[in-house]
């Protein structure tokens, strides 16, 4: 009976994990309509559309992404498209997206991604500042939880040793047109760190060679030692 209840909580946390971690919402783009034609997520997440046809679809949201064949912010082709497409795009802030089909918007084919502050995992904070410091410079997290960055002042960005991030007004590879050169103006943005990692970072603006940082992401404890 105590191993079967062991079973059934161990079950039980898998689930809760696997919720917790699910940062990925599929959308099917078929019949002139999105499905859900709604999604609601948290910043940091990401928005899979699959593309299932019939008829030539894309997504499009003005001033935000233009996405088919790929998204066309990372190079890729934004054009209208009857091929069996995936495309996504990561929202790290806060807002109501609409967009659409370009070719369909006449027959009702839009979408609305609503993207809530993070509430499912614990939220931590780096700022940059004029003393061209990040604070905190050394943090520690737990796989799942998101990181909150916020630039309070200097012509600062955020990039990783080895390029994976990189970061300003808007990140590199969201799917999203973005300025990711260091910038005076103030941004932000969310990130959810799901794998356990080491992750050095820096401010890529010559001037701040010494600012630097690093985040330790690691295991969930509680996760590790169910099974122990």
């Amino acid at each position: 009976m105590k191993n079967d209840c062991l079973h059934l909580i161990i079950v039980l946390l898998l689930l809760s994990a696997s919720d917790l971690f699910a940062r990925t919402h599929v959308v099917t783009v078929r019949d002139n309509s999105f499905n859900p034609a709604t999604v609601i997520i948290e910043a940091g997440d990401t928005v899979r559309w699959v593309n299932e046809g019939p008829g030539s679809h894309n997504v499009y949201s003005v001033g935000n992404f233009r996405c088919a064949n790929g998204c066309e912010a990372d190079g890729g082709d934004g054009n209208p498209s009857d091929a069996a497409w995936v495309a996504e795009v990561t929202f790290r802030l806060p807002g109501t997206i609409p967009y659409e089909c370009q070719p369909h918007v006449q027959f009702g084919m839009v979408g609305t991604v609503v993207v809530q502050t993070p509430s499912s995992a614990t939220t931590h904070e780096i700022n940059t500042n004029l003393n061209n410091q990040f604070v905190p410079n050394d943090l520690t997290i737990t796989a799942g939880d998101v990181v909150y960055f916020n630039n309070q002042g200097g012509v600062h960005n955020f990039r990783t040793d080895d390029g994976v991030l990189l970061c300003a007004q808007g990140c590199e590879g969201d799917g999203q047109i973005v300025n990711t050169d260091p910038t005076g103006f103030p941004w932000e943005f969310y990130v959810r760190f799901d794998e356990v990692a080491e992750i050095p970072y820096f401010c890529a603006n010559p001037a701040h060679s010494e600012q630097t940082g690093i985040i330790h992401v690691l295991s969930d404890l509680l996760f590790r030692s169910s099974f122990e």
